[in-house]
C-alpha cells in the first residue's frame, strides 16, 4: 500500500493515510483517518489540498504545555472542527528527551503509560465519532511517531487489521516502505533474530522501534483479548466505537 497522502504535499512531516489496509471488516477506507507530524508550518497551498481531501476534524493529541491552538495552523481554520486531547504530556522522541542506553524500555513503558489514560482514550474516540460520512479525520502530535503511533494502532486493531501490518504503519515512521516491510515480515517470522548491531544506526533505530510497538501490541492483546476489549475497558461507548469503526471500514 501507498504510505503517502500525496506527493504534492510537503509541508506536513510524516502525513499517511490509513487506507489500504485489509481487515475482515474490510478494506480500510482511504481519505478517512490521516496521520501526521507538526501543522505549524503547513502552507496555504496545502490548506487548501488538504481540504480538497476532505479533511474537516483536526485531532492535536499534545499536552498543553506545547501550545497546541497556537501551533496547529488547524485551529484557526473556520472549515475545520478542532479538538486537543493531551495524549501525553511530552514529545517522548524529542532529543532531550530519549536516553542513550535502554531505548527500547524507554519507549515501551512511554506507550504502556499513554494507553492508560482511559479519559484520552474515550475523548479521543468520541470526537473521530463525529465525522460524517465523507469528512476526513487528521491526527497529529509533534513527530506524528509515538502519540499518533498509539493513536493509530487502535484504529486499526479495532478493524482487526494483521498484527503485521499494524507494526509496519508504526514503522513508517523510520525508514521507507521497501524496508519497513522486509524487516517487519522477518521479525514476524522469527522473532529471535539478531538485533542489527548500534553502529549500524538507521537498521538499529528501526529494529529497536519494531520491537517496542510489538511489545507494547503484543501487551495490549495478552491483557485484553482484543483492542476492541480494551477500548471497552476504557469505557468507550458502543455507538462511538460502531461509529468510528463504520468510517473506517468499506462495506
Amino acid at each position: 500500500m501507498d504510505t503517502t497522502l500525496a506527493p504534492n504535499v510537503r509541508s506536513i512531516t510524516n502525513l499517511r493515510d490509513l487506507g489500504g489496509y485489509d481487515s475482515p471488516y474490510g478494506k480500510i477506507h482511504e481519505r478517512r483517518f490521516l496521520r501526521c507530524g507538526a501543522t505549524a508550518s503547513v502552507t496555504r497551498i496545502d490548506l487548501l489540498r488538504l481540504r480538497r481531501w476532505g479533511v474537516r476534524l483536526v485531532l492535536d493529541l499534545r499536552s498543553e504545555m506545547e501550545s497546541p491552538r497556537a501551533t496547529c495552523v488547524f485551529s484557526r481554520q473556520s472549515w475545520v472542527r478542532w479538538c486537543n486531547v493531551g495524549f501525553y504530556d511530552v514529545n517522548i522522541s524529542a532529543p532531550t528527551m530519549v536516553p542513550k542506553t535502554d531505548v527500547n524500555n524507554y519507549l515501551v513503558t512511554s506507550y504502556l503509560h499513554m494507553l492508560a489514560g482511559d479519559e484520552a482514550v474515550r475523548a479521543v474516540f468520541s470526537f473521530m465519532a463525529l465525522a460524517d460520512k465523507n469528512e476526513c479525520v487528521l491526527f497529529h502530535c509533534a513527530a506524528g511517531m509515538d502519540r499518533t503511533g498509539m493513536v493509530a494502532m487502535l484504529l486499526l486493531g479495532l478493524a482487526e487489521v494483521p498484527r503485521e501490518e499494524i507494526l509496519a504503519d508504526y514503522c513508517y515512521s523510520f525508514a521507507n516502505k521497501d524496508r519497513v516491510d522486509a524487516t517487519v515480515h522477518e521479525y514476524v517470522q522469527n522473532v529471535q533474530a539478531e538485533r542489527p548491531p548500534q553502529s549500524a544506526f538507521e537498521s538499529y533505530l528501526l529494529y529497536t522501534r519494531l520491537e517496542a510497538i510489538a511489545t507494547v501490541y503484543d501487551t495490549l492483546i495478552a491483557h485484553h483479548g482484543s483492542v476492541r476489549s480494551y477500548l471497552e475497558s476504557c469505557k468507550v461507548p458502543q455507538a462511538h466505537l460502531e461509529a468510528v469503526l463504520a468510517h473506517l471500514v468499506k462495506v
